[in-house]
């Protein structure tokens, strides 16, 4: 029996990644280890649903991103992105404080393993300076090829390593992201990542198993627009795919990912466009004919897992790399935020409303992640790993 502690930062859409959670559950009831997942309280009540031990932090190394300065220039509004997206998980107070915090769990605690999800800074940290295994769940790890010039994120990640007194052996500073040299779980496909041609060889891809089952439901005129449940500020975003939708006939679902009674005034958005705050994917992906949003990675893996053709709309970080990949992958688009005009728009909603086409490449994206384990999987895999990390 091993002790794995999960830990994320405390937002909805950090703890699933495409499975994370679910793996977690599958660790716990099916295969009876110890589990606990440690983080803000705000996502307790998903985690102990899920049959997971709650461990609460007052600090998780998330701080929330400041508005964006008004009227920016469309190259501006990028570097703008970019910064308030490093501020939000690797500002150096925030992170530290959740990492001392984090340290005296583990030390009450005692896990085996730790497992993070890709902006859990504070884990990586900890596991390094208690000399206790990571693994990385939701992003593949880089193949380390001589001479990369350094990211954007690489003074950071140096500093913080340095503050907290350890080598950074759990980091690729010049990638940007957290790197185990065991175990990455992901939940794609390995031809999700054709524009990576060589990833770590500890990367191991599992899917979405029965999640990604088959839909009987008919294809309705239903198209759902979010921005996830953090980078929600862009009132243009939401007016310009409402008004697409309804211009070609398309019945809008607006998600804020915020809770405002009265969003539709403050978005600007037309009284017929149904507006709320959250849904739950599996129950109303079934149900659309396409989805519009951001390209944040739980958010683009449900819409592959149900077979929804997407328009991705990259606001920060690696949601560019989604927008990336889904128009080669022939499931939807990728396009600049500076290139989703009102025109632009109504194309790309004629075409998730009309298009066989798209349809069916979504349709066998699904089934090439219903093929692969999914959680169950996954599971098994960081269990038969973590043998490898004991010894």
């Amino acid at each position: 029996m091993t002790r794995f502690l999960f830990t994320s930062l405390p937002l909805a859409g950090h703890i699933d990644w495409g499975g994370m959670l679910a793996t977690a559950g599958e660790l716990v009831t099916r295969l009876g280890h110890v589990v606990a997942w440690a983080s803000g309280p705000a996502i307790e009540p998903a985690i102990q649903r899920a049959g997971v031990e709650f461990l609460p932090l007052v600090h998780t190394g998330w701080i929330e991103p400041s508005p964006m300065p008004p009227n920016l220039a469309a190259d501006q509004q990028a570097v703008a992105r970019q910064q308030r997206a490093l501020d939000a998980w690797l500002n150096s107070d925030a992170v530290l404080a959740a990492a001392h915090e984090l340290d005296r769990t583990a030390a009450g605690w005692q896990p085996d393993v730790i497992v993070v999800e890709p902006y859990a800074a504070a884990g990586a940290l900890v596991a390094e300076r208690r000399g206790v295994s990571l693994a990385v769940c939701g992003r593949p790890a880089l193949a380390l090829p001589a001479n990369r010039p350094p990211g954007p994120a690489a003074a950071r990640i140096a500093a913080l390593c340095r503050q907290f007194g350890v080598a950074g052996t759990s980091w690729d500073p010049v990638g940007g992201q957290i790197r185990s040299p065991w175990l990455h779980l992901d939940f794609f496909a390995r031809r999700w990542y054709a524009d990576l041609p060589q990833l770590g060889p500890q990367t191991r891809f599992f899917g979405a198993g029965p999640a990604a089952g088959g839909s009987t439901t008919p294809r309705s005129n239903t198209i759902l627009i979010t921005l996830g449940s953090l980078f929600t500020d862009d009132p243009a975003f939401f007016r310009i795919a409402a008004g697409a939708v309804l211009a070609e006939g398309g019945h809008p679902l607006v998600v804020t990912g915020r809770r405002d009674a009265d969003a539709a005034t403050t978005l600007g958005l037309p009284a017929d466009v149904e507006v709320t705050d959250w849904v739950n994917f599996d129950a109303v992906l079934p149900r659309v004919a396409g989805i519009v949003h951001h390209g944040g990675v739980g958010t683009t893996h449900a819409a592959l897992r149900h077979g929804v053709p997407q328009v991705i709309v990259p606001h920060a970080g690696d949601q560019h790399a989604q927008a990336g990949r889904i128009t080669p992958a022939g499931a939807g688009y990728g396009v600049r935020p500076s290139d989703f005009t009102p025109a632009n728009a109504r194309w790309f909603a004629r075409q998730l409303l009309t298009s066989d086409t798209l349809h069916l490449a979504a349709s066998v994206w699904q089934a090439e992640l219903a093929a692969l384990g999914g959680p169950t999987a996954a599971a098994d895999s960081l269990q038969e790993v973590t043998v490898t990390f004991r010894k």
